[in-house]
């Protein structure tokens, strides 16, 4: 019979951090305890799947199954990453003149990152990059040649990391 005094012997499988079984995600619920999985990151959207069946004694306050707001078991603090990084393109001329700056901008696809942290290289090692951190940027290459320019992003949200490459030839 799951109970709130089996919590360790019921759930004791859960992991405090996991991207499978997110113990911040399981709750007590009048049918046992019970997982919710989330469909959207702002979590107004869910399926609760019950992982331990069974009848709740009424002392230990069990939730209503499929509740709006539970009392939720406690690891990380985090529920279960819904954040990811697809994809990032380079948007902007294949060709361009040496000492005169190029407008650059980037295009992320994403869900669910609130901390993308962007970084713009060149293989030009005396280009100047206006704003190597931003989403947008403009470049001004030192010299003619054909250079590559990178746009990489990362996130902590979604532990990933992103990238486009783009050859410019500069004239």
């Amino acid at each position: 019979m799951p109970q709130a005094s089996n919590t360790s012997s019921d759930t004791g499988w859960l992991k405090a951090i996991s991207d499978v079984a997110d113990k911040d995600n399981v709750y007590l619920s009048t049918r046992g305890w019970v997982y919710r999985h989330y469909k959207n990151n702002g979590r107004t959207e869910f399926w609760d799947e019950v992982i331990v069946a069974g009848e709740v004694p009424s002392g230990d306050s069990p939730a209503a199954f499929g509740a709006a707001n539970p009392t939720f078991l406690t690891g990380d603090g985090s529920k279960s990453p819904l954040a990811d990084l697809t994809s990032v393109s380079i948007g902007g001329d294949l060709t361009a003149t040496a000492s005169a700056a190029e407008a650059y901008t980037s295009t992320l696809v994403q869900t669910g990152v609130a901390d993308a942290t962007f970084q713009w290289t060149t293989s030009d090692g005396s280009a100047t990059i206006s704003a190597a951190t931003s989403a947008n940027t403009n470049v001004t290459f030192s010299a003619a040649g054909d250079f590559t320019l990178t746009c990489t992003v990362t996130s902590a949200d979604a532990a990933s990391t992103v990238s486009d490459t783009i050859t410019v030839t500069v004239s």
